[in-house]
């Protein structure tokens, strides 16, 4: 049960230090399968000319100085060398905080988080995020701070600025002022700034502080002003006052808390802070965020007109063209537009998120899928298809021409396969403490920090794909070819056989030695094993139910031309296949693809 601060009117004033960012993982189980829903307000805001993302012409750190401290007692960490950064080389004057900092193991890449605060609040859309590679040396940043000259001249105020009416509310209201954020924070000014403005409220039952901004420009609404304002935005009744409820939030984000608004499912979490325009000017605003039963909703109002000026639906559909689940490859079947498919359990944030970040391109928490033509080892920067913020992943695709002209096509379907098999596997038992690969396992077990890392049309072969398991918490590599066995030559990517094969190579081998032993399938009949289970469940996934017990089943038919890449065919038939175990006494049959 929790404690309430019950206001009994409407105005209420808030410092906040920490507002919400845009984070995927908020969104819960529910809104993870929306594709019947029709969502007709889509996401805006200002944009920004002067955001800029930079990858420096060669590494450096942040100061002469640092490469001189050989010493590791005397090393700066990752947040200094970010902070001092910041302040040496991009903004010295800027007032900012570290919102959230951490390290990629894989790489050895730090990566901090910043954000901008002027006046005491948050600039909503001033980020700023610096990557440090193990050696303490800056290898990008980016950038969207306002700039000096366009900072204006906002001022506090206390209530007794307002008009009389407005006064009214207040000396009937009770009011609360939220804690300072434990994040941290670095200004260019004494921390006894932000007590600047903070005024006892005459009249207020319980004489709190406040501290309350207000622009040049006059008038700032009530917070229920706002949310009145967002509720005639979405088409909603105005609400009552009366049926209203508040309380200060738990954590040190110091949000009101406003329950029994009709339309939201859980108490709506209002704070102030500033937002950059498209002319870089800054405007006050009212934050809310408002979950809804197919929305998940961030405004930013206005805070002197009541206009909605800025809208994040942290709901967010994703819809791939893809060969789907049923359809081997395109002598199988065609493409179809598939909305949604994640699975609540296996992946229950979607598949673009990663923890606290939500991607739009093919990253996510099971697998990072991206081109490789030119076979290289280094991964990371290779290039993805983007599907925009709607997260649409719908590209054109003509067999008729190269491979290389619908990369877009083929990572798209490499992503959602290996996404696929994830979900589906992890139901039958290959989860976090079995060893599966995942970014984060949400303290589900299991070493994390070992998502697959997909590469479509790898340069480094041909007619082929291969997958490497090592142990948990080390990514799985599938790397996809080309096959010049026809003319055009045709793509491994669009046949699903070939992805489910190699990735249950990472599914047998974690879980037949533990997912700590990569080495009990590696040659003889153990290996004949693994690539039999990858034909196996590649052959299982294609079943539909009009087949019968005399349907037949190749592998790599479409990629090979037609041919397969079997001597038979799987069949119940010993003439189409007359293979029995005794086959593999046979000398033909030494190797692991000819056991399996």
């Amino acid at each position: 049960m929790k404690p309430t601060k019950t206001i009994t009117l409407i105005t209420w004033a808030l410092l906040a230090l920490a507002a919400s960012e845009s984070r995927a993982h908020a969104i819960n189980n529910k809104f993870t399968s929306t594709s019947n829903i029709s969502r007709s307000k889509g996401n805006f805001g200002p944009e920004l000319a002067h955001r800029s993302y930079v990858v420096p012409n060669s590494l450096r750190t942040t100061n002469p100085s640092i490469n001189a401290l050989t010493s590791p007692n005397e090393e700066l960490s990752p947040q200094e060398i970010a902070i001092k950064f910041v302040k040496e080389s991009l903004h010295p004057d800027a007032d900012f905080k570290i919102k959230n900092i951490y390290k990629s193991e894989h790489n050895g890449i730090t990566h901090v988080y910043i954000k901008q605060i002027y006046n005491g609040l948050e600039v909503v859309n001033g980020d700023l995020n610096v990557n440090i590679d193990k050696y303490g040396r800056v290898i990008s940043y980016g950038d969207s701070f306002v700039l000096p000259p366009s900072l204006g001249q906002n001022k506090c105020s206390d209530f007794s600025n307002q008009p009389e009416e407005e006064n009214i509310f207040m000396k009937n209201g009770k009011y609360f002022i939220a804690s300072n954020s434990r994040q941290v924070y670095i200004s260019t000014r004494p921390l006894d700034f932000l007590n600047q403005g903070k005024k006892n409220v005459k009249g207020s039952d319980n004489h709190n502080t406040v501290k309350y901004k207000v622009n040049d420009s006059g008038k700032t609404i009530s917070p229920f002003e706002a949310l009145n304002s967002f509720s005639s935005y979405i088409d909603k009744q105005a609400i009552k006052p009366e049926n209203l409820q508040y309380y200060e939030s738990f954590d040190d984000q110091g949000y009101l808390m406003v329950e029994n608004v009709p339309f939201a499912l859980s108490p709506v979490k209002i704070s102030q802070n500033y937002i950059q325009l498209d002319d870089m000017s800054l405007q006050l605003v009212w934050d809310l965020q408002i979950e809804m039963e197919n929305n998940w909703y961030h405004a930013h109002i206005n805070a002197n007109t009541g206009e909605l000026i800025a809208l994040m639906d942290w709901v967010a559909d994703a819809t791939y063209n893809v060969f789907p689940l049923g359809v081997n490859d395109p002598l199988d079947g065609g493409r179809e537009l598939v909305t949604d498919p994640n699975d609540v359990i296996s992946s229950p944030y979607g598949w673009h998120n990663q923890g606290e970040r939500n991607f739009t391109n093919t990253i996510g928490n099971n697998v990072y899928a991206q081109e490789n033509l030119n076979g290289r080892w280094e991964w990371e920067n290779n290039y993805r298809p983007e599907g925009t913020e709607f997260l649409i992943f719908d590209f054109p695709l003509n067999l008729s021409d190269p491979p290389k002209s619908y990369i877009d096509v083929a990572v798209t379907n490499l992503f959602y396969w290996n996404n696929m098999v994830h979900d589906l596997f992890y139901r039958y038992g290959f989860n976090e403490v079995a060893g599966n690969f995942q970014q984060y396992n949400h303290g589900k077990g299991g070493k994390e920090g070992d998502p697959v890392i997909a590469n479509a049309q790898d340069g480094s072969g041909f007619n082929n794909a291969n997958f490497a398991t090592p142990p948990d918490g080390q990514h799985g590599k599938m790397r996809m070819y080309v096959w010049d066995i026809s003319n055009p030559w045709r793509d491994g990517d669009l046949e699903s056989g070939i992805i489910i094969h190699e990735y249950s190579h990472g599914i047998s081998t974690r879980l037949t030695g533990g997912p700590a032993n990569s080495g009990c399938l590696g040659w003889g009949e153990a290996g004949g094993m693994g690539e039999g289970w990858g034909d196996f469940f590649a052959t299982i996934l294609r079943m539909k139910p009009e087949f019968n017990s005399t349907k037949d089943f190749g592998m790599g038919n479409w990629a090979n031309g037609d041919n397969g890449i079997r001597k038979y065919p799987y069949s119940t038939s010993k003439v189409t296949n007359p293979e029995t175990y005794k086959y593999v006494d046979k000398p033909e049959y030494w190797g692991v693809h000819a056991k399996g």
